[in-house]
């Protein structure tokens, strides 16, 4: 059953936002990730957050609310990519190859993700929380404690095992 726009005024609000500004929200976003597809998943996302909101009907300036939810998704969508860099993951739609990278050193890097990504894969999964809480989710040890109810030393422990095993999965990697 399709609900009528007398019911739902927010939903008017949002067509006529959708047809009027729609593309000046995209451009928004790519200004601040450099990225078309991204800028145009953020948008949609920022409509669906419009919609789960409570009481949308309640937003008093939707444009207003609209570009401070995109802005936030923006920010949202950086910090997640600092943590994947962090941990030396790469999003490829961002990677340019620039001159001075072959497609040698390009597949390189890809194999030495692959081989971490199975390093951290073939870890216990205890472990592996902790090292993805830490190095992911850019949590504290304290954090990390509070949050499995274990102690520092523990989350100390265990990451410290982690960062073993990543070592001795790299370092069978031959050097160029």
């Amino acid at each position: 059953m399709k609900t009528s726009s007398a019911n739902c005024p927010y939903e008017l609000v949002l067509t006529e936002f959708y047809h009027k500004k729609h593309a000046r929200l995209e451009h928004y976003l790519f200004d601040r990730v450099h990225c078309i597809e991204i800028a145009k998943e953020l948008a949609q996302e920022t409509y669906v957050r419009f919609l789960r909101q409570l009481k949308p009907e309640t937003v008093l300036d939707p444009d207003a609310f609209l570009f401070a939810v995109a802005k936030n998704l923006a920010v949202d969508y950086w910090r997640a990519q600092n943590r994947l860099n962090r941990f030396g993951f790469v999003n490829v739609e961002h990677q340019h190859i620039e001159d001075g990278i072959n497609v040698e050193t390009s597949v390189l890097h890809d194999d030495l993700l692959q081989i971490l990504a199975a390093a951290v894969a073939a870890l216990p999964e205890k472990t592996q929380q902790i090292f993805l809480l830490y190095r992911i989710d850019d949590l504290s040890y304290r954090d990390i404690a509070y949050r499995l109810n274990i102690s520092e030393r523990t989350v100390e422990y265990h990451l410290r095992r982690a960062q073993t095993h990543c070592r001795e999965a790299l370092a069978v990697v031959p050097s160029h």
